[in-house]
């Protein structure tokens, strides 16, 4: 066992893990713009909301 000071090392900023997070965000961001709008099957259709937050019926059909 060495008997010298234990000292924390600094956190290294790794050039190749930080260029495949951004490479893989540009992409992802690419894809998100280009993607066709309206090919989505997974998301239903909205429905009217006929209560609010509190469980109480809205009487109005005005957009809030």
């Amino acid at each position: 066992m060495a008997h010298t000071a234990s000292a924390p090392h600094g956190a290294g900023v790794r050039p190749g893990i930080l260029l495949a997070i951004v490479l893989a965000g540009a992409i992802g961001f690419a894809l998100g713009q280009s993607w066709p709008v309206g090919t989505d099957t997974t998301t239903p259709t909205a429905q009217p909301v006929l209560e609010d937050w509190h469980g109480n019926v809205m009487r109005s059909h005005w957009p809030q």
